[in-house]
């Protein structure tokens, strides 16, 4: 039952940030009109963005592991 659960949470979270990527490529026009930044950076922000997160979910996975959550 536990794995269950955490199998279901993990399939979860990657929909998430799945559609969280999706998101951000619709957004850029908008980025581009508030910031006044070319296409090309706009593009930069967005994998950048998806850099650092794909950087901080195994650094989140170890930190977890090093300190107990009890």
């Amino acid at each position: 039952m536990k794995k269950t659960v955490i199998m279901i949470i993990m399939l979860l979270a990657v929909f998430v940030a799945t559609l969280n990527q999706t998101v951000m490529s619709v957004a850029i026009p908008k980025f581009m009109s508030s910031m006044s930044i070319t296409s090309s950076t706009a593009q930069w922000l967005t994998t950048g963005y998806m850099l650092v997160n794909g950087v901080f979910i195994p650094i989140t996975a170890y930190l977890i592991r090093r300190f107990k959550t009890r």
